[in-house]
């Protein structure tokens, strides 16, 4: 099946806990920091140091820095041996060189140290190529690391497997459409692997190696020595694995739907019963925009709240690759909104769709301050648990992260129902994805999403407002700000 397989260092080939543990205690106390319980300190286990002091410790970068260099001083004598190879895997790495498969180590460690780590246990010889980070903390991105060892390989993506006990292993062997395997005996936390999309998860080195060498052809010997097939788990067949993707990546979309229509039709019956008994009629009738606007809130809150259980239980959360700050999200989702706004109407986008002047009709009918209540606080946080919580964090099981966020971008557009806010919904929804992947935090997309509705919702309310935003001059000032806050994120970008 495999030309070639990438595996990570720690927690994939071999236990570094004493070693990495002792020397993070060590360093923590050269900074004033008592911390007695080593498994405490396991999360540093797999990630970049740097980032693991910035966010365990809540140090500046200039603090993790020291940190990191203390934590050398005992790692690079001492920690780097207080180390051990996992049973079973210099038999397995045997097996899959006499299969010819060619193997490379990919870790975020120093590649200094991954070197002396294989010489010392001496599995240096069954690797083709070892990369890892530089001393300088660059190239300790996962995804860097996986690129230099595709290059050192010369292989073409696609061909091969990047075996790894955390969620980075798995991101970082997606972003070049490798076969990503989770081993369950590392670091992992529970859930980690499923939710970053692992395509499979090995709970032993026995149960990796029969998965690396399925399809090959190729023999390994059994405990007599005699020559065996390797069976790994059989999978379902393509038509049931497709449909259990497309179930599991469109289950929340359905419970939403449920959820939201069943609160709809019951307050709206609610409403039909109390004005067939005469309480109320003049209240509601003279308030009947108000009572849909209030249906259509309470709807969205009860979708969400079918999904919340849910949500829970889903891996939404990972490690920022920016240390650009909430303002900063904020001014990219506001000029970004207005000025996609003032494209559409400058080339006249809405006159594609009639569907669009119907929901605008509907939509500018409510009251300012509830429909600013509506647009920009409750439904961006429905449709951001469902769009980018749910459903986007899914995708990402099965496919890259460029397929699952412009898929699910495309379905949140075409949630809205009409041509130009469908158009809308994508683009937006492909920043909102971004900020999501940058951040690693939820919230923000949740906040950007309510902060664009708010800005395109009040210019679009009081046409005064909407009349001075919509010049050309400001279409161009709007994308501009846009650009300089993306450039501000990428400036702010950080390794993992």
């Amino acid at each position: 099946m495999f030309q070639y397989v990438l595996f990570d260092l720690d927690g994939t080939l071999t236990d570094p806990r004493e070693g990495i543990t002792k020397s993070v205690q060590f360093a923590l106390m050269q900074q004033g920091i008592h911390e007695p319980d080593l498994s405490r300190l396991e999360p540093f286990i797999g990630p970049p140091l740097l980032d693991s002091f910035m966010d365990f410790y809540d140090m500046t970068q200039e603090q993790a820095a020291i940190a990191v260099a203390d934590y050398r001083k005992r790692f690079a004598p001492i920690g780097i041996f207080e180390n051990k190879v996992y049973a079973g895997i210099p038999e397995m790495l045997g097996h899959l060189k006499d299969a010819g498969i060619k193997l490379a180590v990919a870790s975020s460690k120093p590649e200094e140290y991954v070197i002396r780590i294989l010489e010392h246990f001496k599995l240096d010889g069954c690797f083709d190529v070892v990369v890892g980070s530089n001393m300088d903390g660059s190239r300790c991105d996962k995804e860097e690391v996986v690129e230099e060892a595709l290059r050192r390989l010369g292989k073409d993506p696609g061909t091969g497997a990047m075996v790894g006990d955390r969620k980075f292993d798995i991101y970082g062997g997606k972003q070049f459409g490798l076969t990503t395997v989770g081993v369950a005996f590392g670091y992992a936390g529970k859930g980690e692997l499923e939710a970053a999309g692992a395509d499979y998860i090995a709970k032993t080195v026995g149960a990796l190696e029969a998965f690396l060498l399925k399809g090959t052809g190729a023999k390994k010997k059994d405990v007599n020595g005699n020559k065996t097939v390797a069976e790994p788990k059989e999978s379902p067949d393509g038509k049931s694995a497709f449909f259990m993707k497309a179930w599991e990546i469109m289950f929340p979309f359905i419970l939403y739907y449920l959820g939201s229509n069943v609160c709809y039709i019951v307050i709206i019956t609610l409403f039909r019963m109390l004005l067939a008994g005469g309480a109320g009629f003049d209240w509601m009738h003279e308030n009947s925009v108000g009572m849909a606007s209030l249906a259509k809130a309470c709807s969205m809150l009860a979708g969400a709240g079918v999904l919340i259980p849910f949500f829970r239980k889903e891996q939404t959360a990972w490690q920022a690759r920016t240390e650009a700050s909430f303002p900063t999200m904020g001014f990219l989702a506001a000029s970004s909104a207005l000025g996609i706004n003032i494209v559409f109407g400058l080339l006249q986008i809405a006159a594609m769709s009639i569907g669009y002047y119907e929901t605008e009709r509907m939509q500018y009918q409510i009251p300012f301050l509830p429909g600013l209540i509506l647009y920009g606080l409750i439904s961006p946080l429905a449709e951001e648990l469902l769009f980018r919580g749910m459903i986007y964090n899914r995708m990402k099981k099965y496919f890259s992260i460029w397929t699952s966020g412009i898929a699910s971008s495309a379905l949140f557009g075409l949630y809205h129902g009409n041509v130009v806010q469908t158009l809308y919904g994508m683009l937006m929804g492909m920043i909102l994805v971004y900020a999501y992947e940058m951040t690693g935090n939820f919230k923000i997309p949740v906040m950007m999403h309510g902060v664009a509705n708010a800005c395109v919702f009040t210019t679009t309310y009081y046409p005064a407002v909407g009349t001075v935003t919509g010049m050309p001059v400001n279409c161009v000032l709007f994308l501009v700000v846009s650009g300089v806050c993306f450039g501000m994120i990428q400036k702010k970008r950080i390794e993992i």
